[in-house]
């Protein structure tokens, strides 16, 4: 496809660790975007990006109530990365604001006439679940409104409520991919948007800088991982699938083990002078698996992502460490205090 056809590009969450990598991996194909932010990212995102005329900012001060007629104007497609993230609000609210965040820009999208949209989803599993096009985590919404599976449900009711749209509008084309855990480096220009140490910004890429503690003892909850680039490049390959009838709910998963014991061991060997820094190895959860038994085909079959494409777990985990250890520079440079946070913000 030359650039000349390709569609201008809306991304919500342009800001966020994953929304950041989709409008980086779009920019750099040829694709015009335009990206949604609130407050104070406007400026941090527009400094970040500004070598890319191709590339404009808009103020959504809120996904679930805002009027996209303006910003969708001209627009050929969406990505919504855009998501609540865990513990902001009560129960109730993260719940109501997930399903109807989605909604609403479905909504608002058809209303403009713009028939592609591609969500980012999220693989939420129990230990023991497997995972596939049609499985479902079972959390009800009663026990999403006692608090602590509020994010699981968040995804599950919010992907499904999804889906119930697309069946009911099969005039649009709308994808969900399902990534599990994020990790890996933050894209070129991403150092803008934390120019002060704000490790919410991290997402849930904060279980990897924590390795770089050595009384570490937080790690993420479940097994399967995928890395932030593959997972933007999915969400990019949605905007073309290959085949017609594609699958609409999409798991994707790294197909490596990701065990954070040989994290660790990896970021020894490659930076001897953070030893004394590392996590113990010892406090590293045991689990009876590393990845996730997901199958990969209809991802290669519908969207052209080859199995032996991935970046595998050292990729990520040194990739990440080296851009932590940039934006550990930076902030050093200005004369900033921090230290790695003991808990997911």
């Amino acid at each position: 496809m030359s650039t000349e056809s390709k569609p201008l590009i809306f991304v919500t969450g342009a800001a966020g660790y994953l929304g950041f990598e989709v409008v980086y991996q779009l920019l750099e194909a040829g694709y015009s975007v335009r990206g949604a932010a609130r407050g104070r990212k406007i400026p941090l995102l527009k400094t970040a990006l500004e070598k890319y005329p191709k590339f404009e900012v808009v103020e959504i001060a809120d996904v679930a109530t805002a009027d996209f007629s303006a910003a969708f104007e001209g627009v050929g497609a969406i990505i919504h990365t855009a998501a609540p993230l865990p513990g902001r609000t009560d129960p109730e609210t993260a719940l109501k604001s997930a399903i109807e965040g989605s909604l609403h820009i479905l909504r608002e999208a058809r209303q403009a006439g713009i028939k592609k949209v591609v969500v980012t989803g999220s693989i939420v599993t129990f230990p023991e679940d497997s995972f596939g096009q049609n499985d479902w985590v079972p959390v009800t919404k009663e026990q999403a409104l006692e608090g602590h599976l509020t994010y699981i449900a968040e995804k599950k009711f919010g992907e499904q409520a999804v889906l119930d749209f697309a069946e009911k509008h099969p005039e649009m084309d709308i994808t969900i991919f399902c990534p599990p855990w994020i990790f890996g480096p933050f894209a070129p220009g991403f150092e803008h948007i934390v120019p002060t140490p704000d490790f919410a910004a991290f997402s849930t890429n904060i279980f990897v800088y924590h390795l770089l503690r050595a009384d570490n003892t937080s790690y993420h909850y479940t097994p399967g991982v995928l890395d932030v680039r593959d997972v933007a490049r999915a969400h990019i390959s949605g905007l073309h699938p290959l085949t017609p009838n594609h699958p609409k709910r999409v798991p994707i998963v790294s197909p490596y083990d990701a065990d954070f014991r040989d994290a660790i061991r990896y970021i020894s060997e490659a930076h001897p002078e953070l030893r004394e820094r590392l996590a113990d190895p010892s406090t590293v959860p045991m689990w009876p698996r590393y990845k996730l038994p997901v199958d990969l085909k209809p991802v290669e079959e519908a969207y052209g992502i080859e199995h032996g494409s991935y970046k595998t777990w050292k990729e990520t985990i040194l990739d990440a460490v080296d851009r932590f250890l940039d934006l550990e520079k930076l902030w050093k440079s200005k004369g900033l205090e921090f230290e790695v946070p003991r808990t997911w913000a």
